[in-house]
C-alpha cells in the first residue's frame, strides 16, 4: 500500500497546484483584470479545469482509489478519509462526460462578467440567458450523478456533505419562524444615526488593514478590493482576500473585512501534516462561513471589544460621535434589500428566501425569467420591503453567475454554528470580555485552532461542532444570542 499512497501524494500535490492556479485566475478576474481580456481568462481557466479533470479521471489514478479502497480497513484513520473522499468524488465526476466540464467552465467565467454588466446596469434581461444555462447544466449534472435523488439534494452535497433540503426546510422554518418574532419587535426601534458622510474613505482603508493585522497578523494574507468581497486560498503560504468600500454604507468595509479575515485565518490553520491533500480543507462551507460569522458578529461587534476599539476607529474616520451612539448605529436592526449589507437578526431571513428560490429553479416549478418577480414578492412577504431595481433585488449576489446552487444555504448554517461555537468559547473562558476589552485576541485564535481548525476534513462539519460543544446543528443558540442581545 506505501506505493499507491506515495503516488497519491504525488497526485494530490498536483490537484493543489492545478486549484491554485484556478483560484489565482479569479481573484485575479475580480480585482484587477482589464476587462476586455475575458476570452483569453475563459481559456484559461478552461484549459486548467479540463487538465484536472483528466489527472483525476485517469485510469492510473482510478485504479489508485479503487486499491486503496478496496484495502482501506488496513488505513490509518487520515488515510482511510482522504481515500473515501476521493472515491466519492470519483463517482461524481465519472458520470460528467469531459464536454460539459468544459462548455461549463467557460460558461462560468463569461457569466460572471455579464452578471458584473447586468448589476451595473440594473438589467436582468443581460443575465438571464446565461442564469437560464446555468440552471440547466446544473440540473443536467444532478441528474447523471443521480436521477433518483432531488436535483437540490445532489448539488447541495458539494457544499454541505450530508444535507438535504428535507433537513433544511425543517430547521430553517423554526429558524425562519424565531427569527420574524424577533424582528417584529425591534422593526420600529430606533437606533442612533450617523450620516456616511462623517465617516472617511481613508478611515475606511486604515481600519480594514488593521482589522487584517489583528486577526491575521500574518504575511501571507494579500488584502485587495472587489465588488463583491470574497477569499480565496492560492497556497498554504498565499491566501488573497478582498473588501469592498461603499460610500452609502461605510461600515461595510468594517464588517466584510472582519468577515473575510475569519475564512482566511482558518485557511491558514489547518494541521500542517495535512498540506496539500484532501484534507487540507474545510469539510464544508457551512462550517467555513461559521468562522468568519463568528469574527464578524460575535467578536467584532462585541460590547467589550468595542471599549477597546473605538478610540482607534473614532480617529481614523474623525468622528465625533460617542461610543454609545455608535454602537447604537452599529447594532441597528433594520430591514435591508441587500444580504451583505444586513445586520445578524435579518441576515438569515436573506439566506432563507435565497434558499426557497434555488429549490424552486432546481425543481423547475420556477422559471427564470420569473425571477424577479418572486423575489421581489418574498422580500415583501418576509422583511415588508420592495426592492427598487433589479441590481438591489435578484443581481445583488455573484453565487448564481458561478454555478454555485446549494452554496447560499451555508450561510445560515453557518450563523448557527458560530452561535453555538461562540456559546462554547464563553463557557471555556469565563474571562473573554476582559481579554476583547484590552483587544487580546490570542486566547479565541488558539480556541478556535484546537476545536475547529486544526481537524481540516478529517471530520465532518457536524462532527467537528458537536465535538466541540455537543450539540447538532440547531437555531436555538442562535435565537437565544440574538434574545439576550436585542431584546
Amino acid at each position: 500500500m506505501k506505493k499507491e499512497l506515495s503516488l497519491l501524494d504525488q497526485y494530490e500535490k498536483e490537484f493543489a497546484v492545478l486549484g491554485g492556479i484556478t483560484n489565482l485566475l479569479n481573484y485575479d478576474r475580480a480585482t484587477i483584470m482589464p476587462p476586455e481580456a475575458i476570452e483569453q481568462r475563459a481559456d484559461h481557466i478552461a484549459y486548467v479545469s479540463k487538465q484536472f479533470y483528466g489527472k483525476s479521471t485517469s485510469g492510473e489514478f482510478k485504479g489508485i482509489i479503487r486499491k486503496l479502497y478496496s484495502n482501506k480497513g488496513k488505513l490509518s484513520t487520515p488515510n482511510r478519509v482522504r481515500v473515501e473522499k476521493y472515491h466519492k468524488m470519483l463517482r461524481r465526476i465519472e458520470k460528467i462526460p469531459l464536454e460539459h466540464v468544459d462548455t461549463f467552465s467557460r460558461l462560468v467565467t463569461k457569466s460572471s462578467q455579464a452578471w458584473e454588466q447586468a448589476k451595473a446596469r440594473n438589467n436582468f434581461k443581460l443575465f438571464a440567458p446565461y442564469l437560464q444555462k446555468l440552471v440547466e447544466m446544473r440540473q443536467e449534472e444532478a441528474r447523471l450523478i443521480d436521477g433518483k435523488k432531488h436535483p437540490y439534494d445532489v448539488l447541495l452535497d458539494e457544499f454541505e456533505e450530508g444535507m438535504t433540503v428535507d433537513k433544511l426546510k425543517k430547521v430553517f422554518g423554526e429558524l425562519k419562524a424565531g427569527l420574524l418574532m424577533i424582528f417584529d419587535k425591534l422593526k420600529d426601534r430606533k437606533a442612533a444615526v450617523i450620516h456616511h458622510k462623517a465617516f472617511s474613505r481613508i478611515g475606511e482603508e486604515e481600519v480594514a488593514k488593521d482589522i487584517v493585522l489583528r486577526i491575521l497578523g500574518d504575511r501571507r494574507v494579500v488584502l485587495g478590493e472587489s465588488v463583491h468581497p470574497f477569499s480565496d486560498p492560492i497556497s498554504p503560504d498565499d491566501i488573497r482576500l478582498t473588501t469592498a468600500y461603499k460610500d452609502h454604507e461605510p461600515l461595510f468595509s468594517y464588517t466584510s473585512t472582519s468577515h473575510e479575515s475569519g475564512h482566511a485565518l482558518y485557511e491558514l490553520n489547518f494541521d500542517s501534516k495535512y498540506r496539500e491533500s484532501i484534507l487540507y480543507a474545510a469539510p464544508s462551507i457551512g462550517l467555513h462561513e461559521s468562522q468568519s460569522k463568528f469574527w464578524e458578529d460575535h467578536i467584532m461587534k462585541h460590547s467589550s471589544w468595542w471599549s477597546f476599539y473605538y478610540p482607534f476607529f473614532k480617529k481614523a474616520h474623525g468622528l465625533r460621535a460617542d461610543r454609545k451612539r455608535f454602537m447604537s448605529h452599529l447594532n441597528e436592526v433594520k430591514a435591508s434589500p441587500i444580504r451583505i449589507e444586513a445586520d445578524e437578526v435579518t441576515y438569515p431571513l436573506h439566506v432563507i428566501i435565497r434558499f426557497e428560490l434555488e429549490v424552486a429553479l432546481m425543481e423547475g416549478s420556477l422559471k427564470v425569467k420569473d425571477l424577479p418577480k418572486a423575489w421581489n414578492e418574498k422580500y415583501k412577504d418576509y422583511l415588508g420591503i420592495d426592492p427598487k431595481s433589479d441590481a438591489e433585488g435578484c443581481l445583488q449576489d455573484t453565487h448564481w453567475s458561478l454555478g454555485y446552487f446549494g452554496y447560499f444555504p451555508t450561510y445560515a448554517i453557518g450563523v448557527m454554528y458560530a452561535a453555538s461555537l461562540f456559546k462554547q468559547l464563553e463557557r471555556d473562558h469565563k474571562s473573554l470580555g476582559k481579554d476583547l476589552g484590552k483587544g487580546d485576541l490570542r486566547y479565541v485564535k488558539k480556541w478556535l485552532r484546537e476545536n475547529v481548525h486544526k481537524h481540516g476534513s478529517t471530520l465532518l462539519a457536524g462532527e467537528i461542532v458537536k465535538k466541540a460543544t455537543g450539540k447538532e446543528l440547531g437555531c436555538d443558540d442562535f435565537l437565544s444570542y440574538l434574545r439576550e442581545k436585542y431584546l
